[in-house]
């Protein structure tokens, strides 16, 4: 019974010591299999809204800007506001000199009463045929013709006080009091300050983007809060050289922050309506021949799947076509990997 047993104690310790030798060789032959699968990080897409927009170089304008100027060739007698003060829309301005035009009108008022006297009498004898029809005519047009001139004269009266055309900031006045003026001479600026225009040039691409009463945004130099306004006019055609059209838009500048003459930067929306697409990494694109590619994860495997990109920063780019909502797209081995290569999930976003 001894050997009986010793024999089968050494049968069993040779099943167990084949069993760990079979063991071992399993695990030796997963290891390679495993090393094999390259370490890659994921995202898993999901389309939303677009809202993509470009942003370009601005300026800000006056809503409205006038040079005053004179119409006669005249004395400044009086000015009548302070620089840089707001003025009220038929607030007076300038007075300019008016003595000779005054006594010219006097003179013509004197006139035009004895012509007047005169044509009277001499229609009551033409009634009664005691004067030819020729003498009352010449009668009549010497009224006529002294009223045209006393019209003239009480025109250019009021052009020797120059109002301001509409409510605004008047600038630093060019004259003063005792300045000989002359038709067309430049004595201040207004501008209407209580909307302020933004205008700015976009390139042809976008002029189906920018329409009459769309809304824009715009920041200044030292505010980078963005600042709504109405597209409110574009210019008839494009730029023959440039290929680029010049829009206008309107906002409300009560406080005065805003100055004409400040540069901006204007931001609008150029996606389509309802459209969709989803943001990846600069990272996980590939450039091709045709445009760009992204690696798909599927069952383990990366696959080469050509995607279209609407637009991109140095972080991020928009894809709009190409993917599938859900899709695992890699962000990380990008150079490591080639179509079908198998990939091992290390993270996922």
């Amino acid at each position: 019974m001894s050997k009986i047993n010793s024999y089968l104690l050494i049968a069993g310790l040779s099943v167990v010591a084949l069993a760990c030798s079979t063991q071992a060789a399993d695990n030796k032959g997963d290891s390679p299999a495993q090393s094999n699968k390259l370490p890659v990080d994921v995202k898993v897409v999901k389309y939303t809204a677009l809202n993509q927009e470009e942003s370009v170089a601005g300026s800000l304008l006056a809503n409205r800007e006038v040079e005053i100027t004179s119409e006669l060739l005249k004395k400044v007698e009086a000015v009548h506001f302070s620089d840089g003060s707001y003025v009220a829309t038929g607030q007076k301005l300038y007075s300019l000199e008016q003595g000779d035009i005054r006594a010219r009108l006097r003179q013509s008022e004197a006139e035009l009463a004895l012509a007047k006297l005169n044509e009277s009498r001499l229609y009551n004898l033409l009634k009664n045929e005691s004067v030819r029809q020729e003498e009352y005519d010449i009668a009549l047009t010497k009224v006529q013709s002294l009223e045209a001139t006393k019209e003239q004269l009480e025109v250019e009266l009021s052009k020797t006080t120059i109002v301001a055309p509409f409510s605004g900031i008047a600038g630093i006045s060019k004259v003063q009091i005792g300045s000989l003026v002359s038709p067309g001479t430049p004595l201040v600026k207004l501008q209407e300050q209580g909307r302020i225009k933004v205008q700015f040039t976009v390139s042809e691409k976008y002029v189906s983007n920018l329409k009459n009463g769309k809304a824009i945004f715009f920041t200044v130099s030292g505010n980078e809060n963005r600042i709504p306004a109405v597209i409110s006019a574009t210019e008839s055609g494009l730029d023959a050289q440039s290929r680029t059209i010049t829009v206008h838009a309107v906002t409300s500048n009560q406080n005065g922050a805003l100055k004409p003459g400040m540069s901006a930067r204007v931001f609008f929306s150029i996606s389509a309506q309802n459209a969709k697409g989803l943001g990846l990494p600069t990272e996980s694109l590939i450039p091709g021949g045709n445009g760009y590619n992204v690696f798909v994860v599927k069952n383990g495997i990366a696959k080469m799947t050509p995607v279209t990109v609407g637009n991109r920063n140095e972080a991020e780019a928009l894809i709009t076509s190409g993917l599938n909502d859900g899709d695992t797209v890699m962000i990380s081995n990008i150079l490591r990997s080639g179509d079908g290569t198998p990939v091992q999930i290390v993270s996922s976003k």
